[in-house]
């Protein structure tokens, strides 16, 4: 059965839950919560990653991410801790602290982000992107097939790392829904998920309240959403996906277990 990753946004301006747990103690309590309903990875990140998302630097990335993970430390007995960040110097310090993952949405394009994870034990997940933020305006080709163009850029991104002494073992691969997709390119990977299979790494998809879904459900509000991540978490579990990085931890985590 798949494995959820429950999301724990530290920004004021995160597409759905911004705001909501800038504060230390809520973004703690936030995190307890989604481990009682089932999350078996918290993903913690500090800079928002959405369409014209502000950019911010690392230590003010660091700034609202210090005492979270501190104070998610406790929690590691259970569970593991996941970073979202592109900046390695926040990667630095975050591992000095203690964390399980590095999440990076920028794919480990940055070659001292893979100098600074190399000799760690964290596993790293690896997210195709065409840039970040996300840019509704800079996608993959109309001309080019979506699955063959990210199966491509993966496994020559695998080969990359595996070259600069990282283990396979420790590569989880991302496709990026919603970075560098139309939202019917979106779609067509979902669909075709099983496909990745043969990279032999583990996959991990991000598509919680994405505005794919409005493909699903004309209502585009975010609210509306819900029900539709509900049914392509059910959908990627049944195609053997690893990892579901999600909002609502309790109800995605019964929508899988409908079809296990």
């Amino acid at each position: 059965m798949s494995k959820l990753v429950g999301i724990l946004n530290v920004t004021p301006d995160s597409f759905s839950d911004g705001g909501k747990y800038i504060n230390s103690a809520d973004a703690f309590n936030y995190a307890k919560q989604m481990v009682k309903d089932g999350a078996v990875i918290i993903d913690v990140g500090a800079e928002s990653t959405r369409p014209n998302a502000q950019e911010i630097s690392h230590e003010k990335e660091w700034q609202r991410l210090e005492e979270v993970l501190k104070m998610l430390q406790p929690l590691r007995k259970k569970i593991q801790i996941s970073l979202d960040t592109r900046h390695f110097q926040t990667a630095k310090k975050a591992m000095d602290i203690g964390i399980d993952w590095i999440n990076d949405v920028s794919g480990f394009s940055d070659p001292h982000m893979i100098q600074a994870v190399k000799n760690s034990a964290c596993k790293l997940v690896v997210m195709h992107n065409l840039g970040v933020p996300a840019d509704k305006n800079i996608t993959i080709s109309p001309f080019d097939d979506p699955v063959k163009t990210v199966y491509g850029w993966a496994n020559i991104k695998i080969t990359e790392l595996i070259n600069s002494g990282i283990e396979k073992s420790r590569i989880i691969f991302d496709p990026g829904i919603g970075f560098g997709k139309t939202a019917e390119q979106s779609l067509v990977l979902i669909q075709a998920i099983s496909c990745f299979n043969s990279l032999n790494v583990p996959l991990y998809v991000g598509h919680s309240r994405k505005s794919f879904l409005k493909l699903m459900n004309p209502d585009d509000s975010i609210a509306a959403r819900d029900k539709e991540t509900y049914t392509v978490s059910a959908y990627l579990a049944k195609q053997g996906v690893d990892y579901l990085r999600v909002h609502d931890i309790k109800n995605n985590l019964r929508a899988i277990k409908k079809i296990s």
